[in-house]
């Protein structure tokens, strides 16, 4: 068998949860509401850690979405972990 190097790895990107909290229809409006949560099984969030550890190794800021409005067809709701590129600097400095 040949060996593989680590560079070969691939992570799913791909993150689900069961919930995001507050659930749409809550009588609560936004303003209100001073938390949110996920609602996660054992596999997602070790799923969850893994793409967030990688992306702290790389990233000095981290932006995590959760779509709590986008229901997908397997009842779980998608959540991004991304970050915004660093701004280049403009010749006078700014």
């Amino acid at each position: 068998m040949k060996r593989k190097s680590v560079k070969s790895v691939t992570i799913d990107q791909n993150i689900r949860c069961q919930r995001i909290i507050p659930v749409e229809g809550s009588n609560r409006q936004t303003a209100d509401l001073h938390t949110v949560g996920f609602r996660l099984t054992k596999v997602q969030a070790i799923q969850f850690a893994t793409v967030l550890l990688v992306a702290a190794q790389e990233w000095d800021i981290i932006d995590v979405t959760g779509f709590r409005l986008e229901k997908r067809s397997d009842g779980t709701f998608p959540i991004t972990i991304t970050s915004v590129p660093k701004a280049k600097k403009r010749p006078n400095g700014q």
